[in-house]
């Protein structure tokens, strides 16, 4: 593939100390709260399979002990008193499954799917984010650009007014050309206005998404730019983190299908126990050892009916999981096309720009030109410099445009995630 390095704007010096879009989804990463939520339920998921495996293990329970007894008893020929004793007791068992119809060891595999459902949720959240942080990014440069590009035309705007009103207080231009500059002002005033504060809210969003000031932002980005829609979309069905989640969610319903199943199958469990009791501790009294060793076989007979109602459920459950499945591929399939789209019809149109502004810039310096000579009027200079302006606002949402129709594609394959690997905190 190809790699070259595609400049937001017609190329601009670049600071030692600009900050990239690497730098800025590291730090999304390390800083986003949604991310340290998601670390920590990928901590919780993984609890389970210990609890799985921990199931397999022996039950051992101890027991302690103690026991005061005193009685008097009154009959006709007295009173009968029976010696006070405190009896301890110790007592330690252990019970052992020896065979449950492999329901232990089928939840142990269940459990490690729900923890890679958990690993994929993860990776799903920090890929939001990043492209969440990528958009906030060229946000930001689009409205910086669009900023600089509407004052640059309000300056030249207020100077032909200025000359304007100058040359109508001479009579040298009609009331038309001085309410044209005017209006001409008014719109630039406003289109400033409005630059200035989409780009202070771009701060605003930035900031809070990534956690540090969109200060110096590089304004290239590198990017492979020879997407294939058929290499994508096979991609999509391999990769796609919903439907690995959806593919996941499948094979558990399966596992819950299997120990359904095994639930109708007999149990085997033994239990050892030993207890030592001692009743002298206030009068004469005496010590006693034992030891127990057993085996007890569970055989389901009848359960009402639920485990086969229970089956049935399950089996409804995975074949609604396996729809479910079938419909994402289809809604993806639709989203792939549409990104894809949008993707080659925003790289005509930035395409298409960059030959406009070419144009526009040439036909203002010809309009200067013709100015000067007489030939043209203000009206026709401030067109031209309008001209100018609105061109390089249409390029910059074009390049925006094109570059999150890019980056949206490699999110939907997966791939997006791989970019920043190296910023994940470590789950192991």
């Amino acid at each position: 593939m190809r790699l070259f390095i595609f400049f937001l704007l017609l190329i601009y010096s670049q600071s030692i100390f600009a900050l990239s879009i690497d730098d800025s989804v590291k730090s999304t990463i390390a800083n986003n709260l949604k991310v340290k939520i998601a670390f920590e339920k990928l901590n919780e998921s993984k609890e389970t399979i210990e609890v799985a495996i921990g199931k397999k293990l022996p039950t051992v329970t101890g027991i302690i002990s103690g026991t005061y007894s005193n009685s008097d008893t009154t009959s006709a020929a007295g009173v009968s008193t029976t010696p006070e004793t405190f009896t301890d007791k110790y007592k330690v068992s252990i019970t052992q499954n020896l065979y449950d119809g492999g329901e232990k060891s089928l939840e142990i595999e269940r459990s490690k799917i729900i923890y890679e459902n958990a690993v994929i949720n993860f990776y799903k959240t920090v890929q939001d984010l990043s492209l969440t942080a990528v958009e906030g990014y060229l946000t930001v440069i689009n409205y910086e650009k669009s900023l600089e590009a509407s004052e640059k035309n309000f300056d030249s705007v207020s100077r032909f007014l200025e000359e304007v009103k100058l040359k109508y207080e001479l009579g040298s231009a009609t009331i038309t050309e001085l309410k044209n500059a005017e209006s001409a002002f008014s719109i630039a005033e406003t289109n400033l206005f409005s630059a200035e504060q989409n780009y202070k809210v771009s701060l605003k969003t930035f900031k809070s998404i990534v956690g540090k000031e969109a200060i110096n932002l590089e304004d290239y980005v590198n990017i492979e730019d020879d997407l294939n829609f058929d290499n994508i979309l096979s991609e999509v069905y391999k990769n796609n983190f919903n439907i690995l989640i959806a593919q996941n969610n499948i094979k558990i319903k399966e596992f819950d299908l299997s120990k359904e199943k095994g639930s109708n199958k007999p149990t085997l469990d033994i239990t050892a126990s030993t207890e030592y009791s001692d009743g002298s501790r206030i009068d004469a009294g005496s010590e006693n050892t034992n030891a127990t060793i057993g085996l007890t076989l569970t055989i389901p007979i009848f359960q009402q009916n639920i485990d086969k109602s229970d089956i049935r459920k399950i089996n409804s459950q995975i074949l609604q999981t396996e729809i479910e499945l079938e419909d994402l591929k289809e809604s993806l399939n639709i989203e792939v096309s549409n990104y894809y789209k949008n993707y080659l019809v925003s790289k005509s149109n930035l395409n298409t720009s960059l030959l406009t502004i070419e144009y526009a810039n040439t036909l203002l310096e010809s309009t200067q030109e013709e100015y000067n000579l007489g030939t043209k009027s203000i009206t026709d200079l401030i067109e031209a410099e309008t001209n100018l302006l609105n061109v390089n606002v249409e390029y910059f949402n074009a390049n925006k445009n094109y570059l999150i129709n890019y980056f949206n594609l490699l999110a939907l394959d997966g791939s997006l995630i791989k970019l920043f690997e190296e910023y994940l905190p470590s789950y192991n």
